[in-house]
């Protein structure tokens, strides 16, 4: 893997870059309207009949977000914890459903990790991102198979009518150093949109208050002993690209490329990724053939390949280096037609198959040796239609139809059972009532189906199941949204999630040892209460609150179900004086969540509660004067500013950090 040395290269490269480039100002960032499965702009029904969140490029600037787990962490009903999967990964929770329960969509093009559903969101640079839509509860049912939990869609830039150019540059404590550099523009059919991101960093350091002989200090497992957390190094570069022809008003058609390379230390382990990288390529093209009728069709290659290495060789009891070559491909066709003034028909159909090859080598200088191979199918057909009954009523009904193929299961060269295929029917339907220029009610149910993963059917490593059944909900939700003045908004919404086959990983104690296997759990409830306010106070003052209550319970055990906080509270505030300094600061308050606290990998586990915890968060922007038409401005971001010491899991986070730097834009 390329390491700079030095970032004073890379920020030579920059800034020679910004002397030499003579492109006018223009500060309008096309978002890629292809990229968006259901366009949001176009207030659909679907939309409006559950409850939906839009991140803009600006909110993810203002908030200081450098990845996408960075900006989810403020909004209501979303929770971003690090994954109890032993490789540290950042993840996200949509109203108590986890991240393989969520499906996460880059311009519409669905992103994980194809043995276990898991990606690692912090991998993913917030630099060519236009913005972000969450949508929960009864989805559109056009986003295909495995949304039970929701939708996170990330949508890209794309050039502007003008070129544009924008650098970045900031840096932290323990060598942390952050350098990005975009530029794009059009010249008539052809429009282009280009990144490079580098981000390195020898560690994140503990609170002042860790305790060096406590549950995690010396002698205990993790034996940390304060400072720099162990394992906490990184280096991430990533490449995304996009070109578009639109050779009259009627077509587009667009190719994209993202590439991501990461290597990083596993801080729970003596393990660490040397290698992982990622290959998004798509291409997606749509055509309107009248006022009323326009189709769109998608296809798609994505690559994924990982090695991980045990800096332990005298633990026998793993390997010395896994390796993971996965591959995902398939793609879709949409149609949506105005069928008269009063109904929008959509349709869609699409096909995805996921493979996930293995190999280790069990000691330092040994050969790689193929350990398994597994391989799945999955195609879903749907059909949506919104229906206007008047001024003040609309409709929206769906189905989707999804059928999953596991192919193939092969461990160390031989054949291992493989399920027979499973269908699933998922309707569902919503309200939405304008009932005054200030008020818009809405309600929906609809039921969601997830599919067994690979890891989840097949491996033998961590207790795979071929038997399990898919998880099964009915996602009930209603809500109100109110305007109460033109500068001050709120909402509030009831959801309720009734859970089948939820998909569980347990311990059971076989002769001597403990061993894990997934099972289904006979049935889950979550429920719970979301509310946002958000208030201009005067032009220099905004600010913004959300709240979510949420109950669950394992109806087997009767306990609540892991890692799923009873509440958590965030508000942003933000003032602009008028001399160019923008200061804002965030918290969050999270409360009451429990988990399996293991000592060690083949420990049973005891049920503890995690710490609630308070973080808050500021940043200091300051407008710079305008030179040679270049507009820049200087930052401080101070994240957990009081030091707090809290945990995620077993996973201990960073202490009180921060980056300086500055942001061009040309």
């Amino acid at each position: 893997m390329f390491k700079m040395k030095s970032g004073i290269q890379i920020l030579a490269f920059l800034l020679l870059t910004a002397t030499i480039s003579m492109a006018a100002n223009n500060n309008d960032e096309a978002v890629f309207t292809l990229g968006e499965v259901i366009v949001t702009g176009e207030r659909q029904t679907v939309n409006l009949a559950t409850t939906v969140t839009e991140i803009s490029a600006s909110d993810l600037e203002l908030r200081g977000a450098e990845n996408v787990a960075e900006a989810l962490k403020l909004l209501p009903g979303i929770y971003i914890q690090t994954a109890d999967n032993n490789r540290s990964e950042e993840t996200v929770s949509i109203r108590g459903f986890e991240q393989s329960d969520v499906k996460i969509l880059v311009d519409g093009v669905a992103i994980y990790g194809q043995y276990d559903h898991v990606l690692d969101l912090s991998l993913i640079p917030v630099d060519s991102i236009a913005k972000i839509t969450i949508t929960k509860g009864a989805s559109s049912v056009l986003y295909g198979a495995n949304t039970m939990g929701g939708v996170i869609n990330i949508v890209t830039k794309q050039g502007t009518s003008k070129p544009q150019t924008e650098i970045s540059t900031s840096f932290g404590d323990y060598g942390t150093q952050n350098y990005s550099v975009s530029h794009g523009g059009s010249s008539d059919e052809i429009n282009y949109w280009v990144n490079y991101t580098f981000r390195e960093s020898d560690g994140f350091r503990l609170s002042s208050d860790f305790d060096t002989h406590g549950k995690y200090g010396i002698g205990t497992t993790l034996n940390e002993d304060g400072g720099k957390r162990n394992g906490s190094d990184y280096i991430k570069q990533s490449i995304s690209a996009k070109l578009g022809y639109t050779p009259d008003d009627n077509s587009q058609l667009y190719l994209t490329m993202n590439y991501v390379n990461n290597e990083k230390g596993i801080p729970n382990n003596d393990w660490f990724f040397s290698d992982w990288q990622q290959w998004q390529l798509s291409l997606v093209g749509e055509h309107r053939f009248s006022d009323q009728l326009r189709i769109r069709t998608n296809v798609f290659y994505i690559d994924q390949d990982n090695t991980l290495k045990d800096t332990d060789t005298t633990n026998k009891g793993w390997f010395y280096k896994s390796g993971r070559n996965n591959y995902s491909t398939g793609g879709e066709v949409q149609a949506f037609w105005n069928v008269g003034s009063n109904n929008f028909l959509k349709m869609g159909a699409s096909f995805t198959r996921d493979n996930s090859q293995h190999s280790e080598a069990v000691t330092p200088g040994a050969s790689w040796q193929d350990t398994g191979e597994y391989e799945s199918d999955i195609y879903s057909l749907a059909v949506e239609d919104e229906i206007t009954i008047n001024d003040w009523l609309s409709l929206v009904i769906g189905t989707s139809w999804d059928y999953y193929d596991p192919r193939k299961a092969e461990d160390d060269g031989v054949d291992q059972p493989v399920p027979d295929a499973d269908t699933s029917f998922n309707p569902q339907i919503g309200v939405v009532i304008t009932a005054s220029d200030a008020t818009t009610i809405h309600a929906s149910v609809g039921k969601k189906t997830r599919f067994p993963h690979l890891k989840e059917l097949f491996s033998d490593l961590v207790g795979g199941n071929p038997d399990l059944s898919p998880q099964k909900t009915i996602a009930y939700e209603i809500g109100v949204d109110y305007q109460f003045s033109p500068g001050i908004d709120g909402s509030l919404a009831y959801f309720y999630n009734d859970v089948n086959d939820l998909i569980q990983r347990d311990s059971i104690f076989q002769g001597s040892d403990y061993v894990s296997y997934y099972r289904n759990i006979g049935s889950a409830r979550i429920q719970g209460l979301e509310a946002t306010l958000n208030a201009d106070i005067t032009a220099q003052l905004h600010t913004s609150f959300n709240y979510t209550y949420m109950l669950t319970k394992d109806k087997d055990t009767g306990r609540e179900l892991p890692g799923r906080p009873r509440h958590r509270a965030n508000f942003d505030l933000r003032y602009d004086f008028s001399f160019g300094l923008l200061v804002s600061a965030q918290g969050s308050y999270t409360q009451r969540q429990f988990y399996d606290y293991k000592v060690s990998k083949k420990d049973p586990g005891a049920w503890i509660e995690m710490p609630d915890y308070f973080l808050l968060n500021m940043r200091f922007e300051q407008q710079l004067p305008q030179l040679l038409g270049v507009d820049s401005k200087l930052f401080l971001q101070l994240d957990n500013l009081t030091d707090k010491d809290y945990t995620n899991y077993d996973y201990l986070q960073p202490g009180r950090s921060f980056l300086v730097g500055m942001n061009a834009k040309f």
